[in-house]
């Protein structure tokens, strides 16, 4: 039977430590390495309902794609949300793990999904962020209008619903970044892209893209980055057979449309 160690070197073989930012925290959160592992949960964030989440499926393991703990913790209680989930975490001898950016960069990660999810062929890195491994750029089935478009990756990543801004021309090459990528635009522009569909996104970004004739579509963070979850899952199913690895049925985008 795994351990928590053995999932740790499993998803580092997927997302190497070394591709994430340097401002990132990466890994272990909490958790023994020795423990055995029978089943694990896969989702975007380890919130207090993910957490609760894996109490109830009898998961041993959270993996996660945003850090648990990202900022310095200077206490641990039930006065904050990240307190609490580790509290229970740590009571229920939980382990929680983390790959963010690391993911971001990865192949086969958060933005290959994301490509994946809107269809594009031809698929090359966008050689965005800090190591040049942020970022895809590929082509679309058939060429679309900026609306047309924006549409269409409202329906493939079942947004509740998308911002954008029209470039002014048809959209046929199309750079994504899941999550707040829009200061990578120059990036995007440098490989030929008509369009660029973030997680989030500024004002006076939506109107530096326009006025370089880019559309820029915003689909949200939990859209653009939660296909992740079950590209975790199949990956630590492929390297544990006996393992039960499982996405979270619970987790949901926490802004909401009318």
């Amino acid at each position: 039977m795994p351990t928590v160690n053995d999932v740790l070197h499993c998803l580092e073989l997927f997302a190497p430590y070394e591709l994430a930012e340097s401002w990132d925290n990466c890994g272990l959160m909490t958790g023994d390495r020795t423990r055995k592992v029978e089943r694990i949960l896969c989702a975007l964030d380890a919130t207090e309902d993910v957490i609760a989440e894996a109490v109830r499926r009898d998961a041993q393991v959270v993996v996660a794609h945003h850090p648990l703990i990202f900022t310095s913790v200077h206490c641990v209680t039930e006065d904050d949300a990240t307190g609490r989930a580790l509290r229970q975490a740590i009571y229920h001898d939980i382990a929680v793990i983390c790959m963010h950016t690391n993911a971001d960069c990865a192949k086969g990660g958060v933005n290959d999904a994301l490509a994946a999810a809107l269809g594009l062929s031809n698929v090359i890195n966008m050689e965005a962020g800090e190591n040049k491994m942020l970022g895809r750029v590929g082509d679309l089935p058939a060429r679309m209008s900026p609306k047309i478009f924006a549409e269409y990756v409202k329906d493939s990543l079942d947004a509740g619903g998308v911002r954008f801004t029209d470039g002014g021309k048809p959209i046929r090459r199309v750079a994504v970044g899941g999550g707040a990528c829009g200061k990578m635009m120059d990036c995007a522009l440098a490989k030929g892209a008509d369009a660029f569909v973030i997680g989030d996104c500024s004002y006076d970004i939506m109107q530096r893209a326009q006025s370089l004739g880019l559309t820029l579509v915003d689909a949200g963070h939990f859209p653009t980055e939660n296909p992740i979850a079950k590209t975790f899952a199949e990956h630590l199913g492929r390297c544990f057979p006996t393992v039960t690895t499982m996405v979270s049925e619970d987790h949901r985008d926490c802004i909401q449309f009318v």
